[in-house]
């Protein structure tokens, strides 16, 4: 190598070894002062797109210094990867909403471009470690560093009584799925290395089982029953040991599954954090009907759109369109991923997409059997790739996953040397060009930054001069109206006793129909926005102005959200919510009795339509109607539910009944604001 090119390799090396420490920033947070409103997500997001991003436009330059540097035609898992990226990119103009395809959300920070630096991730990783293959190891201790500092703010949440602790990740799951990912590199490492790095490793390990048991992730624990027996399965069978053993093993490990199996399924297994989540599991169905169900969902979306699926980040959508009520019998929750990394795939990119991502994973395995000639090294990437598969079978990529995933697979680059006759491409018009890239795409994660911060600070304005911020920011075309719509409805909130003209009504109102008109099918913006019109109504028609154009038009966007979503009752039951409130009783009771007949599996239908009976005055239909979700063993999950059942139940003589769920309510909802509507009720 020229003396230029070691300095351009030594400045990518830096970079990449920068990149894992975006696992542990957390805004605000001890390396993060200011705030973000997605803390665990935005500002790991930007920083490592930077750095990757200047990583790769060196890296690019390097290769045209040297176009040796670039991988060999048979090197499939570098070029699959490739074709990965451009076939997503290829599919976007097919996209519900191309441009949130393209970009991505911002709670997600994902889309294309999230996609598409997770990828160069791996290729300026690949190219790397071609020309200095040491360079893993040096890599692989900046991993183990940020796992250590995750594993102890784990122990520590662990400690201070944090049920379900989430370290720097803000889900507890994905410090599984972490943890999952970084046994099997950890392991990868442990073979040639010396007596203090075997024992940091080992006990690098050792944390990454505590974080899978405390952070109680049962897919991280079926990754492992998936990975650990294969894997050793795979060693001992290509081992030059006599076949007896051979047999000997394959029955111990076959024992091992059965063992765990049965301990698994007994008393004891209660009393271990994370095998008793799996316990539950297999006596409860509520701990896994609702992803059941939800996997339903969007199973039946992907056959609506089978070649080319919904788009990236459409996710939501294929969910409204296709919901089934009988979900909100086991859990209240929405599903803004499938929880299922090949549903998804299907969903959003359709048979296209999984065809060419299927085409990856083959590679991966081809890699492993073509470039390891080590048996060991073997078993650990065989078992690597399977945990990765086993542990999306109920989740998704996200950062946590996808920087250990890709510096995983980069271990499985070939060393190659050097041809004699040096080949280069060197032109000043594509420096230039590469640097103006380089400008551009990190001016834009400056802007996305911009457009965060300026959101926060709106939020901490006092009022109006944070309205005429939501005002600036709903101008631009980003991925963040929808959450410029939601921070602009916690602004109202938190000044509604400042507003002292209809006029700055009216400006919320504009701030919300534009965000409507740039993303037509966020359900957060229809919600909000239905919210707020309807307090208008009620508002304006208690003091006697008039209110019909803020009426009609409450009804045209209910209008335009049921024709978005017409299998989506909830819209309808906020409807009928919102028809009580204006004292259209006979209207919201129809709409509810068309939805029981329609949803009949429904257990929340029948709540809100036994309340209204309530309020209509038939008491009695009101506990039929209670009965029914009692027998068919649907009790009451939220708040609301409770209240509605111990109202109904009080007010027909059945106050035993009412006690019991009032004891529930107040063990499931201790908290004053809970505790204050319950004693309301009871008075």
């Amino acid at each position: 190598m020229t003396k230029e090119e070691k300095s351009i390799l030594f400045l990518i090396k830096i970079c990449l070894f920068l990149i894992p420490f975006s696992l542990i920033l957390v805004c605000p947070g001890f390396f993060c002062s200011f705030n973000l409103f997605f803390p665990y997500i935005t500002g790991k997001a930007i920083y490592f797109r930077i750095l990757i991003e200047i990583a790769a436009a060196l890296t690019i330059i390097l290769i045209f210094k040297n176009l040796n540097y670039l991988p060999r035609k048979n090197e499939y898992i570098f070029w699959a990867a490739l074709a990965l990226v451009l076939v997503n990119l290829l599919l976007i103009p097919f996209s519900l909403r191309p441009y949130l395809s393209f970009w991505g959300n911002a709670e997600r920070m994902e889309g294309f471009w999230g996609l598409f630096h997770f990828i160069l991730w791996f290729l300026v990783l690949y190219v790397v470690f071609r020309i200095d293959p040491d360079y893993k190891k040096t890599l692989f201790y900046s991993l183990l560093i940020v796992h250590y500092i995750v594993s102890l703010k784990e122990i520590s949440q662990y400690l201070q009584g944090t049920v379900r602790p989430d370290s720097t990740f803000g889900n507890a799951t994905f410090v599984g799925f972490f943890s999952v990912l970084m046994i099997f590199i950890s392991l990868y490492f442990l073979k040639g290395s010396d007596k203090l790095e075997k024992l940091l490793i080992l006990v690098a390990i050792l944390f990454a089982l505590g974080n899978i048991f405390i952070s109680e992730t049962r897919g991280s624990i079926l990754a492992l029953g998936i990975a650990i027996p294969i894997s050793l399965l795979y060693y001992f069978l290509f081992s030059e040991v006599k076949i007896t053993y051979k047999i000997l093993v394959i029955i111990l490990i076959f024992l091992l599954i059965i063992f765990s199996y049965i301990f698994i399924n007994s008393e004891y297994s209660k009393y271990i954090p994370g095998i008793r989540r799996v316990y539950d599991t297999f006596r409860d169905p509520r701990a896994y009907m609702a992803r059941y169900l939800a996997w339903g969902i969007f199973l039946k979306a992907w056959k609506e759109k089978p070649l080319i699926g919904y788009g990236l980040e459409n996710s939501p959508i294929a969910y409204f369109d296709n919901f089934n009520p009988e979900i909100y019998n086991y859990e209240e929750v929405i599903f803004d991923r499938p929880h299922n990394k090949y549903i998804e795939i299907l969903v959003t990119t359709g048979l296209i997409g999984f065809l060419f991502w299927l085409i990856f994973i083959l590679s991966i395995f081809y890699s492993i059997f073509k470039n390891l000639e080590d048996r060991y090294l073997k078993s650990v990437m065989l078992g690597f790739i399977l945990a990765y598969l086993g542990q999306n079978i109920t989740l998704f990529d996200i950062q946590a996953s996808y920087i250990p995933f890709f510096f995983g697979l980069s271990l499985l680059t070939p060393p190659f040397k050097l041809d004699e006759k040096r080949k280069s491409f060197e032109r000043l018009s594509l420096q230039i060009l590469i640097y103006g890239l380089l400008t551009i795409g990190v001016l834009l994660n400056l802007f996305h930054f911009y457009i965060v911060y300026t959101i926060i600070t709106a939020i901490d304005s006092p009022f109006p001069k944070g309205l005429i911020i939501f005002e600036r920011l709903i101008s631009y075309n980003t991925q963040f109206v929808p959450e410029i719509a939601v921070m602009t409805s916690r602004y109202l909130e938190a000044n509604i006793g400042k507003v002292n003209s209809i006029n700055d009504i009216n400006r919320v109102t504009e701030i919300y129909l534009k965000a409507l008109n740039k993303d037509k099918y966020d359900a957060r913006i229809y919600n909000i926005l239905t919210v707020h019109l309807s307090r208008i109504v009620n508002a304006k028609r208690k003091v006697g102005l008039d209110y019909s154009y803020d009426l009609n038009l409450l009804f045209k966007i209910f209008e335009q959200y049921m024709k978005t979503y017409p299998k989506y009752p909830d819209i309808q039951m906020e409807y009928a919510n919102i028809l009580q409130s204006l004292g259209e009783y006979e209207k919201a009771r129809k709409i509810l009795e068309s939805l029981k007949i329609n949803y009949k599996d429904s257990t929340r239908i029948i709540y809100l339509l036994a309340n209204l009976y309530y309020q209509l005055g038939d008491k009695e239909k009101a506990l039929e109607l209670l009965r029914e979700n009692f027998t068919r063993r649907f009790y009451p999950q939220t708040p609301l539910q409770y209240l509605i059942a111990i109202r109904i139940l009080y007010k027909t003589g059945n106050k035993e009944e009412a006690i019991k769920l009032i004891n529930e309510y107040k063990t499931k909802f201790n908290d004053p604001s809970s505790l204050n509507i319950l004693n309301e009720i009871l008075k």
